[in-house]
């Protein structure tokens, strides 16, 4: 009989998500929704574990709403028979005083409470045995908790679930109460799977074509950091001592994505619209950076004000530049103050010291055009 997971993390419910803007009351049902999508492919899927891997909510005190969905979602597993067994993260921490899991009683199978790994959760499963180890992430007293890992025994299938920082990147301020490792140490602590949260974007860990462990990712995108689909994994065993199998499995409602869109000669706001709503399907949720050389300066905020009943929320960012433009042209043949204002501006452009000085002359010309026409 194999041995299925489900693995999630960071889902962050109750999240304001206030950079939504209006559409953020949407979005928090959107994020709600992609939880209960997790909870449904658990059942459907008929694994015999989830495991979450910390951030389960956004703050250590979730509204009283909120503290019920996860309520009647674990509940539904609990009357499946599926575990859930659980660690705090950094946003739900144990640290706090009146954190949500000192005052409230969630069905868990088991909610790992020690900024250690101290006993694990043995269970048996057709069979085989598991062990599951969990650390509750602590600024003041988790430290090396890396380093109180170790299997109690030799046979059986392995899993840590911690909520951890992985060193992607040395200029990374990362602490040691984020319980830090760097991909290479992974293989050392002698799991099986190591199912990690912290990290928003899916990411997968192998020592020599083997999968060790993974963060999940979040289930529903929060800002343009979490672009593209989002997922929960089946991990699956055939045997104790096979390597797992991994699925990603999309759960997210709307999925967040960036894409420049040239609007080269377009000659008017309209225009530029219309190429935004060419590239852009209304499905998804945009971050549109505007390239190219128009011949008139884009009004960003005009646009995602006019284009929010097609997408619900999207963000504009213009990239383009005027400086070859012939509205520009134009207005640098007129004798006249405001012919005098733009010469001043490109002379001032072709002597800037670096990009970031020419991108202030640039934004002073968008800037005039709008103001002086």
């Amino acid at each position: 009989m194999s041995v299925r997971v489900l693995h999630l993390a960071d889902v962050h419910l109750g999240a304001t998500l206030a950079n939504f803007g209006d559409y953020a009351g949407r979005r928090r049902s959107e994020l709600e929704e992609a939880f209960r999508r997790s909870i449904d492919v658990a059942l459907a899927r008929r694994v015999h574990l989830v495991l979450i891997a910390g951030d389960l909510f956004d703050t250590f005190r979730p509204d009283p709403a909120t503290v019920n969905l996860v309520r009647r979602e674990l509940g539904r597993l609990r009357e499946a028979g599926i575990m859930a067994l659980a660690v705090p993260g950094t946003h739900d921490s144990l640290a706090w005083g009146d954190c949500v899991y000192r005052r409230e009683t969630l069905p868990f199978h088991r909610l790992f409470t020690e900024p250690t790994f101290g006993d694990p959760a043995t269970l048996e499963i057709g069979g085989a045995p598991v062990v599951v180890y969990g650390i509750a992430f602590d600024p003041r007293r988790s430290g090396r908790g890396w380093d109180t890992l170790r299997r109690v025994r030799p046979d059986g299938i392995h899993l840590a679930v911690v909520h951890a920082a992985c060193r992607f990147n040395p200029a990374w301020p990362i602490g040691p109460e984020d319980l830090p490792f760097r991909e290479d140490e992974l293989a050392a602590f002698g799991m099986d799977y190591v199912a990690l949260g912290h990290y928003h974007n899916t990411r997968v860990f192998e020592d020599g074509g083997r999968v060790i462990g993974a963060y999940s990712g979040s289930v529903e995108g929060r800002d343009w950091t979490e672009t593209g689909p989002r997922h929960v994994l089946v991990v699956e065993w055939e045997r104790p001592g096979m390597p797992p199998r991994v699925e990603r499995v999309r759960v997210h409602t709307r999925a967040l994505k960036e894409v420049e869109v040239d609007v080269t000669g377009r000659g008017d706001q309209e225009e530029i619209q219309q190429a935004i709503e060419a590239a852009c399907a209304p499905e998804i949720l945009w971050r549109i950076v505007l390239t190219g050389e128009p011949e008139v300066a884009p009004r960003p905020r005009q646009m995602e004000a006019t284009l929010a009943a097609r997408y619900g929320h999207l963000q504009v960012l213009d990239r383009t530049t005027l400086f070859s433009s012939h509205i520009l042209a134009e207005r640098l043949e007129e004798e006249t103050v405001r012919g005098e204002f733009f010469r001043r501006l490109v002379e001032s452009g072709k002597a800037a010291a670096d990009a970031r000085e020419r991108a202030v002359v640039e934004r002073a010309v968008k800037l005039g055009l709008k103001v002086f026409g």
